[in-house]
């Protein structure tokens, strides 16, 4: 796409169109900027234009947020299991200019060319919920089973969410939620979590019976609860 470069905006993206009929110029979310134009009109003009407005995309920039920082980066592990490949592909029209598919051990994150920031983060955070909740599945679903087995405890129906308020709950009839945001914490962290809930199917409360029964399954018990304050049920860096 031609450019035009401007010492206080830096690169002007100019689109020229048969189908144009005057002269347009945009400030897009990414805080880009780009100026359509008829065809065979001068880029004089376009430059003109620019000078004219000057204010108002300083006040129409000043409303977008910048960029955003991406959190994750290519390599980087996600959850327990899966690493980020994040790769460039070519737009064919066919195929989505930006999304994600998991295989085994790998989370792959595909965009075009010159990727929108805002819309490669959307995407990987997309990406790195839908790998949580495959490993939740997975890990979880034995873990909880083999804990239940080796304390002599037992729970009805197994759910996940992606609840932002607590790591999980149990019902008055035996179902467990857990928010796939676990996978994120260490493992000693994570079973601490699923003792705690499944001591919920024989006391409904925070009793002090209730936290004798926990003493008994989870000697270090306390230790997590401290440990376990310094992280939130969420995506890391969301």
């Amino acid at each position: 796409m031609p450019e035009l470069y401007d010492d206080e905006f830096g690169q002007i993206d100019i689109v020229r169109s048969n189908f144009a009929h005057d002269i347009r110029l945009k400030c897009r979310s990414d805080r880009s900027i780009s100026i359509s134009l008829p065809r065979r009109t001068p880029l004089a003009l376009a430059k003109k234009l620019l000078d004219k407005s000057r204010v108002r995309i300083r006040k129409t920039l000043a409303t977008i947020p910048p960029a955003p920082k991406l959190e994750y980066k290519h390599g980087d592990l996600i959850g327990k299991s899966h690493y980020l490949h994040i790769e460039q592909r070519a737009d064919d029209g066919v195929h989505k200019a930006y999304g994600h598919r998991i295989t085994l051990g790998k989370l792959i994150v595909w965009h075009p060319f010159d990727p929108n920031p805002y819309e490669l983060e959307h995407t990987i955070q997309k990406g790195a919920v839908a790998a949580l909740r495959t490993q939740a599945k997975a890990h979880l679903s034995r873990r909880i089973t083999f804990l239940a087995d080796q304390h002599g405890l037992e729970y009805t129906k197994l759910r996940f969410s992606t609840a932002s308020t607590r790591w999980g709950s149990c019902s008055g009839r035996g179902t467990i939620s857990l928010t796939i945001w676990l996978m994120q914490l260490p493992f000693e962290l994570i079973d601490y979590v699923l003792i705690h809930e499944l001591c919920h199917t024989k006391q409904m409360n925070h009793s002090p019976n209730f936290w004798q029964l926990v003493a008994e399954k989870c000697p270090d018990y306390l230790q997590h609860r401290r440990e376990l304050k310094h992280y939130k049920p969420a995506l890391i860096g969301s």
